[in-house]
């Protein structure tokens, strides 16, 4: 059985303790004759990044040259080396940890990465530098002054010798602060700003000869495009098609995966269903790109699934958990929360948006429609799914995300209902559902919400926000495969959609499974109220005679909710 390299992002103690590799090498090629040297490269969180800069900073490195064959012999870039493998000195950043607390804490934080860089610079090549070179780092009160005195010295003191600058996580700290202290963003990308200053020293060390190459990495272009003509040298290849699957794994590796982990083919493929419809999904180029999984995702689903040689019950990794619940600062940036939300709902209601992909974000100027919704792909909770010309359609990439979005949106209705409810009162609630075919207490939360609504945040108020609602309760749970408008067959010739479908999520023993039309009517409208249900029953009895997927499943049981006003009805349907 394969060792699998969840959360290892060092290449070096991947191969030496054996674990699993999959193979991206042939991209460093790629990048290697790519008409650029200076590269910016943006992913999702937890997709690879960490890792694969490790992987150049181990290729590139004069000082592995040594280890070549043992890091990189099986490797198809070990078959296939370029002109350019171990030539370069390494010189490189991490700024995933910084202080953001304030200003002051930020621009300390980024001081000391960027001295903790080149103090292990200094140490991997001790020949460059001179007693006393370390003192002048440590007492350097500026980023700029530790990159012009770095290039000073590789210019002086080691003519042939070039660097390739690796700066990893470039703008997390950045976007915390964007999402919330905008104001200080603006600061420390504008023209007197620290960061757009360490950028115009990079920028002079390439014009100088002694900065070779470059390979950056983060999420979002928003602080790249901010430091406009402090770092106007570098390419954004993120949306490049040739490098669309360079990080993420695609299909037939994720495949290759389980397979390492000794999974049995009878296995195999309802496993493989399971991994793509909650990791799979993610694209990353405008014209038919292929998707990728979540490489991080996928890791843990392995791991946890050979450790205990079952599906666990988190399918959901609590770090990306982690990472992905700042949504809602992302929603609040320009401290524009309650506009953004609008867009949430949108996506909730229809499963999709539509806009151009912004390319060059002016963040300063406006930050509309169109920006948000790109920064929304960038950072992967939106995802490509198709094009028409310019406008693009994009939707979640897959359940992980869907969980996210409604957990979020359950979020916000809990404070605007005033609602403070512990999370197992929710899961009792659903396990009332799911073991004794009990609905009415998920019935009567939903009346409490409602009811606790002010007038205004119902002024709108229609039968796709109850059914959002309605499924953010289960969402928050979990404990259910839940399927918002699913397709079904309701007639030989005909589709349509049933308003939620939930069906049994492995390992969860749950007893019961439901197909459920809801229905809303303003309390203005209550005597149409027979009728409506009438005609939900007569198309859900449809649904239920005419598709074979849902004749299929297990202990199926199918309602009609209806809602008028605050107060909620239901009534189960003969199957």
């Amino acid at each position: 059985m394969i060792r699998l390299p969840y959360g290892i992002s060092n290449f070096d103690t991947l191969i030496s303790e054996g674990y699993h590799f999959v193979d991206k090498t042939i991209f460093m090629e790629q990048l290697e004759q790519f008409f650029t040297p200076y590269v910016f490269f943006l992913r999702p969180r937890r997709f690879g990044k960490s890792l694969f800069l490790s992987i150049l900073e181990y290729y590139y490195d004069i000082r592995h040259k040594d280890q070549f064959d043992r890091l990189f012999g099986k490797y198809y870039i070990g078959n296939h080396p370029t002109r350019l493998a171990n030539q370069y000195l390494i010189l490189k950043f991490d700024f995933s940890q910084i202080d953001t607390s304030s200003l002051k804490s930020t621009q300390q934080g980024f001081l000391t990465n960027v001295k903790d860089g080149a103090l292990h610079f200094l140490l991997a090549y001790p020949e460059l530098f001179e007693t006393g070179d370390q003192a002048k780092i440590e007492q350097s009160s500026t980023a700029t002054e530790i990159i012009q005195f770095l290039i000073r010295a590789v210019k002086f003191y080691a003519k042939k010798q070039k660097i390739y600058l690796l700066i990893d996580e470039y703008d997390h700290f950045a976007n915390e602060i964007l999402s919330f202290r905008f104001e200080d963003f603006t600061d420390m990308v504008g023209n007197n700003g620290f960061v757009r200053k360490f950028y115009e020293a990079i920028k002079v060390g390439t014009q100088s000869g002694v900065i070779d190459r470059i390979f950056v990495t983060g999420v979002s272009p928003i602080t790249l495009d901010s430091l406009t003509s402090g770092f106007n040298i570098s390419t954004n290849i993120s949306l490049y098609e040739e490098f669309s699957t360079m990080l993420g794994f695609k299909e037939e590796e994720v495949v290759q995966l389980l397979e390492g982990i000794e999974i049995q083919k009878e296995k195999l493929e309802e496993l493989l269903a399971l991994m793509r419809s909650w990791y799979n999904g993610y694209s990353f180029a405008k014209d038919g790109a292929r998707k990728v999984y979540n490489s991080d995702m996928v890791l843990y689903f392995a791991t946890e699934y050979a450790r205990a040689q079952k599906i666990p019950e988190q399918l959901l990794d609590i770090n990306i958990a982690t990472d992905y619940n700042k949504i809602r600062r992302i929603f609040n940036i320009k401290h524009q929360e309650k506009k953004h939300v609008e867009y949430l709902n949108e996506l909730l209601e229809t499963g999709e948006l539509q806009a151009e992909l912004v390319r060059l974000f002016e963040i300063e100027k406006q930050f509309d429609r169109e920006d948000f919704i790109s920064l929304l792909y960038y950072m992967g909770i939106v995802t490509i799914a198709d094009s028409n010309f310019t406008t693009l359609t994009f939707k979640m990439p897959n359940y992980v995300i869907k969980e996210l979005y409604y957990q979020y949106f359950y979020q916000i209705v809990a404070e605007q209902s005033e609602l403070h409810i512990r999370q197992i009162d929710l899961v009792e609630k659903v396990k009332a559902l799911g073991l004794r075919n009990d609905i009415q207490p998920l019935i009567a939360h939903t009346e409490f919400i409602l009811t606790e609504l002010s007038n205004r945040d119902k002024r709108q108020f229609d039968e796709k926000h109850l059914k959002i609602i309605f499924t953010s309760i289960l969402f928050t749970v979990g404990i259910y495969n839940i399927h918002h408008e699913f397709e079904v067959k309701k007639s030989a010739h005909e589709k349509g959609y049933v308003d939620i479908l939930l069906t049994k999520r492995p390992p969860f023993k749950l007893d019961y499974q439901f197909v459920i039309e809801m229905k809303y009517l303003k309390k203005a409208d209550a005597k149409q109220a027979q009728r409506v249900k009438s005609a939900a029953k007569e198309q859900l009895n449809a649904y239920l005679s005419n598709d074979a997927y849902l004749s299929q499943l297990e202990n199926l049981r199918a309602y009609v909710v209806l809602f008028v006003g605050n107060e909620g009805s239901f009534e189960e349907l003969d199957i």
